[in-house]
């Protein structure tokens, strides 16, 4: 599972930029800046390597990125200011390897064993630990912002499953799963119209530039943007994509539900924001269920 590790820390890593980049850009054109820039980076990759991302099973990744990079996301960065980087992690990544698992189970009859499940649920049971502190704040934003981190939820389980489907459409046309910068460019092909035209609707009014920061951070600002691309929709998204091919999307995400952990000290690196005794206790017990995963 140590591709699903490395989407995990470039997830984090991709958080801890977005929070920078949202309060420079705004949400939307935030998220839309670092799909543009994954987008180019992953493309120019793929470009000059020679890889060939379109298979057999090509629609259902361009799906994967419509509900998971696109509507997922989206629902996402809205549900941050109203709840919180820590409920919202928790709410995506938690209830993500559920919704995954009665999918791939529903399409593909694909199903954990026992033991998998155990050390699944011990990883959801540390980020439970490490996030679950209630959150003050208006009661109508937050209920508006746990169902929006519930749809980001379903969005990435639908996105996680859409890959199984690719590779079982490549084993019935006998063709080989493209690798996973060659997958997470498709994805992305699926997700940035989305985002690019929810971001036309939600500033038809207002203008694209309405939420910038003004005066304009130019020497800081776009290199936020930069890395939360870079590590989150292309690099985060390639190992993602390696280890959904590989492993159930359940068990992935389960792994990749150590996110928020992994945030939260970077969030302490980056900001001094010291981590409550929760983070300590539910990332020991996230990483006893890794730990316990691998053995399985």
């Amino acid at each position: 599972m140590e591709y699903a590790l490395g989407a995990a820390f470039f997830y984090a890593w991709s958080v801890t930029c977005a929070r920078r980049s949202s309060a420079y850009h705004g949400p939307d054109l935030a998220n839309l800046g670092r799909l543009v820039v994954a987008i180019v980076v992953v493309g120019l990759f793929v470009a000059l390597s020679g890889r060939h991302p379109f298979c057999a099973g090509w629609g259902w990744l361009i799906l994967g990125g419509v509900l998971g990079l696109g509507i997922g996301d989206i629902a996402l960065f809205h549900a941050l200011p109203r709840i919180g980087v820590g409920l919202t992690m928790l709410l995506t990544q938690c209830l993500a390897a559920p919704f995954a698992l009665i999918l791939e189970y529903e399409a593909l009859g694909h199903s954990p064993s026992g033991a998998q499940m155990v050390a699944a649920l011990v990883i959801l049971i540390g980020v439970a630990v490490a996030l679950g502190a209630p959150v003050e704040g208006d009661p109508a934003e937050r209920r508006t912002g746990v169902w929006l981190g519930v749809l980001s939820a379903l969005g990435q389980a639908c996105g996680a499953v859409s890959t199984p489907m690719t590779v079982h459409a490549c084993e019935a046309a006998g063709q080989t799963i493209p690798d996973g910068f060659a997958q997470a460019f498709v994805r992305l092909l699926g997700g940035v119209p989305i985002v690019l035209l929810f971001l036309l609707w939600a500033s038809r009014k207002d203008g694209l530039l309405a939420k910038v920061r003004r005066p304009y951070a130019s020497a800081s600002a776009p290199w936020w943007m930069l890395m939360n691309g870079i590590s989150g929709p292309a690099l985060g998204v390639a190992c993602y994509q390696w280890a959904l091919t590989r492993h159930p999307a359940a068990l992935v995400l389960s792994v990749v539900a150590l996110t928020p952990l992994i945030g939260l000290v970077m969030q302490w690196a980056v900001e001094g924001q010291r981590p409550s005794w929760r983070l300590w206790l539910g990332g020991a017990i996230g990483i006893a269920g890794v730990i316990l995963l691998r053995r399985f």
